[in-house]
């Protein structure tokens, strides 16, 4: 069992009385007492936050066939803002204390043949969580509301592996799942991303299929070659969306996704280890209906949007004990590349309205040097080597060739 407790206090002060574009024209803030982050409010807030997280697993070994295991993770957030600048701004208070616990509870059974041929697990769960807060509309000036959430369900999984081999096995696992969302996502994190008290948890089906060739600890090589597919029918999926104000974590009714993964890893010669995986997946807009309409869905059937549908990663190590003589040292060498295949930021309605974020070709290169048998480590990195232009989600820009070292020490 293990529990973390963390108290932070972070604050945004965003008093400026002109804004300015992109050409340097300068424009008066909407508000009298200033705010330039795009907000018709200004802001110097000093806000508050306790959370606690308690861990506790137990395992119980029946005999060399039977297992049970239990699992329980419980989190509270209390969250206490403060800003009277922006009330001042609105002339209404628009930000309250918040408190927040959630508890997810479960239960597994594990079965094993006597030759470790044939493996599989159950789990189920229990998912709880709440919300006490309270809401007042930017725009509009209507009583304040009171939030009380109180939600629970349960979720539950089975997943098999097979040996045809020692080396050789099959993997298929299914089951019901449910994500309770964090703390970050229902309070925000008060500068960009605005609180979302009436968040719900998502919902999972999934269905998942592989095959894996693994020769870890049988073979020099420790080659591994692994396929997999998969199969995920999201309902109230957690998407993170921009705002006229911010961003914010919402709801996003339903989401079908279908996918295939293949993966090689290997040490091709005692000094020399290489990797190289590629992803395809193919996530759909399945709602029926707009959000808190009877109107038709007009984007149901497209992909969805932020989310890349194919990448692909490769790299190699080069790594070599007392590469520069002496004793107790290690040398570590690598690049490593990755591939983003062009994708949507935004539903695309007609095919004259391209919104779209290039395909992007990324190169990273490092090393690690580290002596006294691994206690004092020096490492650096060059992020993005050919400086290649990379958007994110959103369609924002991404920082070019960057630079950093790190020295590390371990007290062994």
């Amino acid at each position: 069992m293990n529990t973390a407790i963390g108290y932070t206090q972070y604050g945004l002060t965003d008093t400026a009385k002109v804004w300015y574009d992109w050409n340097g024209v300068s424009y008066p803030t909407p508000s009298l007492h200033g705010g330039e982050l795009g907000t018709r409010y200004a802001s110097e807030s000093d806000n508050k936050k306790t959370t606690l997280m308690n861990k506790l697993n137990l395992e119980f070994l029946i005999d060399k066939h039977h297992s049970v295991s239990f699992h329980s993770v419980f989190t509270l957030a209390n969250g206490h803002p403060s800003d009277p600048v922006k009330e001042k701004s609105l002339g209404k208070k628009t930000d309250f204390d918040s408190r927040m616990h959630s508890w997810t509870v479960g239960l597994t059974y594990d079965y094993r043949t006597a030759n470790d041929k044939f493996l599989n697990s159950f789990t189920s769960r229990y998912y709880w969580y709440s919300m006490n807060t309270s809401y007042q509309n930017i725009y509009v000036n209507i009583p304040v509301e009171d939030i009380h959430l109180n939600k629970n369900s349960i979720g539950f999984s089975n997943a098999m592996r097979y040996r045809f081999t020692p080396f050789f096995m099959a993997k298929l696992s299914g089951g019901y799942d449910v994500r309770i969302p964090s703390e970050n996502e229902l309070l925000g994190d008060g500068y960009t991303i605005s609180p979302s008290e009436r968040l719900l948890p998502e919902r999972n089906l999934s269905v998942n299929a592989g095959l894996l060739y693994d020769l870890s600890g049988i073979h020099p090589s420790n080659l591994q070659i692994e396929l997999s597919g998969y199969y995920m029918y999201l309902q109230d999926m957690i998407r993170f969306t921009k705002g006229i104000f911010g961003a914010q974590y919402q709801n996003f009714g339903e989401m079908r996704t279908l996918g295939v993964e293949f993966e090689v890893k290997a040490d091709v010669f005692p000094f020399l280890y290489a990797y190289g995986n590629v992803t395809y997946q193919d996530l759909r807009d399945v709602r029926k209906q707009e959000e808190g309409s009877n109107l038709p869905n007009a984007t149901k059937g497209k992909r969805m949007p932020n989310i890349p549908y194919f990448m692909a990663n490769a790299g190699l190590e080069f790594h070599k004990e007392n590469l520069f003589g002496g004793k107790g040292q290690n040398t570590r060498l690598f690049v490593d590349m990755a591939f983003v295949e062009e994708y949507l930021y935004d539903f695309e309605m007609t095919e004259n309205a391209k919104r779209r974020i290039p395909r992007s070709t990324t190169m990273d290169l490092g090393f690690e040097h580290s002596i006294m048998n691994q206690r004092l480590f020096l490492s650096g990195k060059i992020k993005n080597l050919t400086n290649a232009t990379v958007l994110s989600e959103f369609n924002r820009p991404l920082p070019g060739r960057s630079l950093g070292v790190k020295l590390r020490y371990i007290f062994k």
